[in-house]
């Protein structure tokens, strides 16, 4: 599933980017590794980004990265790192889950959210649970208790999403919400949760099979 560009596309995305690697080179590399939880290799100049289940190597200051294999990165997902890096503040997960209509911002775009996000992810998975859990699990998801069966994925270090699936009866069809850590925006823009469970939709779609 290719994910759906934030509006304006490539451009946007590249100033974005370009934006996001000059507040990186500003920063220093050891307090971004502490807050984001992430490495840094000194000598190098680099830091280890894991991201679902790879890893990316973002250089120090230039802010190029590459992926495991030496690959370059698209941009619509460097900038997410790129923002990860220099929004992380290091402030401790709650554990406690909200809406994306409670982030910053997020009323606002409550409609988009749910056009973009929570609908793809209820025609990906709702006609069968059960893909859903295995797909969730071998990207490092675990299962969380309440109703309906949800998977709580580590999508960066301190950036969990809560995705939950209620599956349908002979009287309901089935319903979905995208839940986020109360303190997701400690790590990340508002924006980008708008558009980061595509990127895990399309990869849970891979290993649903």
């Amino acid at each position: 599933m290719k994910p759906r560009l934030p509006e304006g596309g490539y451009l946007n995305l590249a100033v974005a980017r370009d934006q996001a690697v000059k507040k990186l080179a500003s920063y220093n590399p050891k307090i971004v590794s502490r807050n984001a939880a992430v490495t840094f290799q000194e000598q190098e100049g680099f830091f280890t980004v894991p991201f679902l289940n790879q890893s990316y190597r973002v250089s120090h200051p230039g802010g190029e990265i590459t992926g495991t294999g030496g690959e370059e990165t698209p941009v619509y997902l460097s900038t997410i790192i790129l923002h990860y890096l220099v929004t992380a503040d290091g402030s401790p997960l709650s554990g406690e889950w909200i809406s994306y209509r409670h982030l910053p911002g997020g009323d606002i775009y409550m409609e988009n959210f749910r056009r973009r996000a929570v609908l793809p992810f209820l025609q990906a998975f709702g006609p069968d649970p059960e893909s859903f859990t295995r797909a969730a699990t071998a990207l490092g998801g675990r299962r969380c208790e309440g109703s309906g069966i949800s998977m709580i994925i580590p999508v960066f270090p301190r950036v969990p999403l809560n995705f939950t699936l209620w599956p349908g009866d002979d009287e309901l069809p089935p319903s979905a919400a995208i839940l986020f850590d109360s303190q997701a925006a400690s790590y990340l823009p508002t924006e980008d949760y708008a558009h980061l469970p595509a990127l895990l939709i399309g990869a849970m779609q891979k290993h649903s099979g």
